[in-house]
């Protein structure tokens, strides 16, 4: 293969790597569409899957008008490939701060400041900016040659651009440290890793035009997502959006592990709440399975809620079918006041709901004792107590049948 120039032969290889890095998302793009899942982390990858695809394309425009090879290197094609390019990188920075985001809020269960939410505000400045650089010059400008002149807002487009995706992993990898729970740990160090790539490979393509590092770093940093996302689908319940009984049980068997190594007791205990949705058969058998998963849902949300000020040291699993468990290190004047809240969100829920059928469950809790020795001994513990409240449950709902004949 012959090349007129040194720079020709450089942009053939940058548009080489940038539609390579392309097809690799392509791929992953069409297998995640593929899948039936469509949680908030799913939808969020899928997000940054599109722009990603966008921007190599993008970059590979841009090449082609900066080496003078397809697309003459006049002013107005490098105003437009340069407006096309940064537009399209504003947008792959939000997508992944908002896959950050949606990582949280797997981990604290929807629960964010409300003001997180606005932290679009900055990246809609930014693409305004862009759009309007040929009139004010303030973010860029373009030479009569073609060459790319810095604008005074040049830098600050950069820092936010990037400072952001440093700035969430920098509170992720705090996160991390600070919780106890094994889940939140690996999803928050997932977050952290993540940004490493992106943040190198934009490093390099901002000292170096001519290396397509950043598409590069965004291949590489998806891929890291998709790995992780694989993860999930053995790990997440796909109905409700909390864990599954693999999940519950792995806390489980490592919080055991740590306390029959102990020597001495604490003041806090490993407390097992195992739920179940009291006349759950008839709610499918009378309006439907359909309504029985809204059920299931609700539930779901209503443990989401209780459990929204510990997070960092809990977690909420379906165990299948209508059981839930929740695994928390408690007090007993917590373990009872959690008891107390779920309860109290329940008639809550079904007040909103307004369905034509209530939501009510057993909880039975109990703490570990040493004597238990496994998880199958605890839980089958806690699994008495939730059937001798189910059982109470019953006879009350007997007695006011009887009532109202």
């Amino acid at each position: 293969m012959f090349f007129s120039s040194p720079r020709e032969a450089i942009a053939f290889f940058y548009v080489l790597v940038d539609l390579f890095c392309a097809s690799i998302m392509g791929i992953l793009l069409y297998t995640t569409l593929s899948d039936v899942e469509r949680n908030n982390k799913r939808l969020h990858l899928l997000a940054v899957l599109v722009t990603v695809i966008i921007y190599c394309f993008a970059d590979v425009i841009w090449m082609l008008a900066f080496s003078n090879m397809v697309i003459p290197c006049t002013q107005l094609s490098r105003y437009l490939t340069n407006i096309f390019t940064y537009t399209v990188m504003t947008f792959c920075s939000y997508t992944i701060c908002r896959f950050f985001l949606s990582i949280w809020e797997s981990v604290t269960s929807g629960v964010l400041p409300k003001k997180l939410r606005l932290f679009f505000i900055p990246f809609v400045f930014f693409i305004i900016l862009t759009f309007t650089t040929p009139l004010t010059g303030l973010f860029f400008s373009i030479n009569s040659i073609g060459m790319l002149l810095k604008g005074p807002l040049y830098s600050l487009y950069m820092a936010f651009m990037f400072g952001c995706i440093i700035i969430f992993a920098i509170i992720s990898l705090v996160f991390y440290f600070k919780t106890q729970n094994d889940f939140a740990k690996e999803q928050y160090s997932f977050a952290t890793i993540y940004a490493v790539p992106v943040l190198i490979g934009a490093y390099l393509h901002t000292k170096y035009w001519t290396l397509p590092s950043f598409a590069m770093g965004f291949t590489f940093a998806t891929l890291i997502i998709y790995i992780f996302q694989m993860r999930d689908l053995v790990t997440i319940d796909s109905l409700t959006g909390i864990n599954n009984r693999r999940q519950g049980e792995r806390f489980f068997q490592e919080q055991i592990r740590r306390i029959n190594e102990e020597p001495h007791s604490t003041i806090e205990c490993l407390y097992l709440f195992m739920m179940d949705l009291n006349k759950f058969k008839s709610i499918n058998d009378t309006y439907g399975h359909n309504e029985g998963d809204k059920a299931l849902i609700a539930t779901a949300d209503v443990l989401k809620q209780a459990c929204s000020h510990i997070y960092r040291k809990c977690i909420m699993s379906r165990f299948g079918g209508d059981e839930f468990v929740i695994g928390v290190v408690f007090t007993p004047e917590e373990a009872n006041l959690l008891n107390e809240k779920i309860h109290d969100l329940i008639q809550k829920k079904n007040e909103e709901l307004n369905a034509p059928y209530k939501i009510s469950i057993s909880i039975g809790y109990t703490y570990y004792k040493k004597e238990f020795k496994d998880f199958r001994t605890f839980l089958t513990h806690a699994d008495k107590l939730m059937y001798e409240m189910k059982e109470i449950a019953h006879r009350e709902a007997e007695l006011e049948k009887k009532d109202e004949e």
